[in-house]
């Protein structure tokens, strides 16, 4: 019998509000992030879960909040799978370049935005994955970040740490279903807020441009 593992990106937030960037540790769902968390949580409302974990960053804590909204659910904190860390954007070299390569690194060791190593953050993240299956669950929903749910499915699918080319919209959910017979993936990034989102753009390519935007002249 497989476990079944519901990965959910937290809702829409603004990194920066009139095109500043303000640190993310601290930073909550806009009015759209909190509807599309709403969204989520009318389509789980069924489904049973053991456990349901945040990182501790508010972004999380409230899109778990709601999508849990009248559930009684065992819920826990797991600051390390918290979004990998940027540097200061100021001091990019070529802040367009590394938004836009972002997540598709040539070496585990350059740095995210000038922050945190890929390398640094694929080890704290799998580790705690590790420990996460551990644990005795059935069904358990992770409520992440972009570039953890990324690590995480680019893990389980491949056996090796590594960012695979795929796209993680806000309140995005994804299923893995693990199992001694291999991992399958069950659904990825279903938006059910808006199933077949109109954007081209990745979601760093999105900040590029809003940062872009407050940064002009």
């Amino acid at each position: 019998m497989r476990r079944r593992l519901i990965l959910l990106r937290h809702g829409e937030v603004d990194y920066f509000p009139q095109g500043r960037p303000v640190p993310p540790e601290g930073v909550g769902l806009t009015e759209r992030g909190k509807e599309q968390a709403r969204a989520v949580g009318a389509l789980l409302r069924d489904v049973p879960l053991d456990l349901a974990l945040h990182t501790g960053l508010r972004r999380t804590e409230e899109t778990l909040a709601l999508v849990l909204e009248g559930r009684e659910v065992e819920v826990e904190a797991w600051p390390e799978f918290r979004e990998i860390r940027p540097g200061r954007l100021r001091d990019l070299p070529d802040p367009e370049r590394a938004f836009r390569e972002a997540f598709r690194p040539q070496s585990l060791e350059e740095r995210f935005l000038g922050g945190e190593r890929y390398r640094d953050f694929l080890e704290r993240v799998l580790a705690a994955y590790r420990r996460l299956l551990e644990r005795p669950w059935g069904t358990l929903l992770l409520v992440a970040h972009g570039g953890v749910i990324r690590a995480l499915l680019s893990y389980a699918l491949t056996g090796r740490p590594g960012f695979l080319p795929m796209e993680v919209h806000p309140c995005g959910l994804s299923v893995l279903d693990l199992g001694e017979e291999g991992t399958l993936l069950r659904l990825h990034n279903l938006t059910p807020y808006d199933l077949l989102p109109q954007t081209r753009l990745s979601t760093m390519e999105e900040l590029w441009e809003a940062y872009r935007g407050g940064n002009r002249g």
